[in-house]
């Protein structure tokens, strides 16, 4: 008799990390053209938030899909490398197309956020110069920000989440 699992792939963190990252892509790309198209600020705000909520959802989801598709366990390390392939690959996606939409079709998004900053600093009494200097740093770090901290925060999400979510096989030494 024929193993019946011998033609199914072995789940393994990377796998459920990059499936569940694109799923986190896409739910980001939505949630940013949705902003786009009314003139909501993606970055801070009720999207910021929805987007957050829907990612620690996906995270979730994820650390049961490994759960379920493998051997009904997951320590705590595991949970963390799915994150960080999840942020990675989401990143990986995201930001070179918000990048794209921004720089080359349509910059209201990104002026948005810029304009609710600005306002900020003044209802906080800052200075002009120092108004002007945040904003010029805001437009040259973002991106690289972005690109280091979008996995890095996917990272930091999994390290609290996996406490929750492993489900330690207790044949397994310690």
């Amino acid at each position: 008799m024929e193993n019946e699992n011998a033609n199914e792939e072995k789940v393994t963190v990377r796998s459920i990390g990059i499936r569940f990252g694109l799923y986190s892509a896409i739910v980001r790309i939505l949630l940013f053209a949705v902003a786009a198209a009314f003139s909501i600020n993606a970055f801070n705000g009720p999207i910021a938030w929805a987007g957050l909520v829907i990612g620690i959802a996906i995270m979730f989801f994820a650390h049961k899909q490994f759960k379920d598709d493998g051997n009904g366990y997951m320590d705590y390390s595991q949970g963390v490398v799915i994150g960080f392939w999840m942020g990675l690959i989401g990143t990986a996606i995201v930001v070179p197309l918000m990048y794209g939409y921004i720089n080359f079709i349509d910059n209201t998004p990104f002026e948005l956020m810029m304009n609710q900053q600005e306002e900020e600093m003044i209802a906080k009494g800052a200075p002009e110069q120092a108004i002007e200097m945040g904003l010029t740093w805001t437009r040259k770090l973002f991106w690289p920000i972005a690109i280091i901290f979008g996995p890095l925060g996917s990272v930091i999400l999994a390290l609290i989440m996996s406490i929750f979510t492993k489900k330690s096989n207790p044949e397994m030494p310690v």
